[in-house]
């Protein structure tokens, strides 16, 4: 009996390791998809019915086209050189895998009434993805300080 009950934890733990890795391979994919900047390849990640939740904005937006284009253009509009790196600790619960990360480049255009032109920031924050059985991501909800980027293209002070 003892012995059953060893066996079936190991499959259970070998399914769970599987699936982080899995989890983590999709995220991977998905963030070097941003840094190739490709919004074809960055939208076929999605579900049809993803959601995209701000935090800085406080605002959902809900299905594949509109979040692949609000978050597209929120992130790499007036940022053509933009990255975005896992910059510490991920931990995956489930089928979502949270993490760290690092978005930054040179930002050109406006920022409500102010004209920006060529300013470099960097700013850190957290993101919760999850991911279905296939392997799309039927949630994002992204956590980021506002407050230091304002900052950074000078229309905070």
């Amino acid at each position: 009996m003892m012995n059953k009950i060893v066996a079936l934890i190991g499959v259970m733990l070998t399914t769970m390791q599987a699936n982080e890795s899995k989890i983590e391979q999709v995220l991977q994919d998905y963030m070097s998809a941003w840094s190739e900047h490709n919004i074809t390849k960055i939208e076929s990640y999605y579900s049809p019915n993803v959601i995209w939740y701000d935090l800085p904005s406080d605002s959902t937006t809900k299905g594949k086209a509109k979040v692949s284009k609000a978050i597209t253009d929120a992130f790499m509009g007036y940022v053509p050189d933009m990255f975005w790196i896992k910059s510490g600790d991920l931990f995956v619960s489930g089928n979502t895998i949270t993490y760290e990360w690092s978005y930054g480049g040179t930002f050109n255009g406006s920022w409500g009434d102010v004209k920006v032109e060529n300013k470099k920031f960097s700013i850190k924050g957290i993101s919760t993805t999850t991911i279905d059985k296939n392997g799309k991501i039927i949630a994002q909800k992204d956590y980021y300080d506002m407050y230091g980027f304002q900052k950074q293209l000078g229309v905070m002070r």
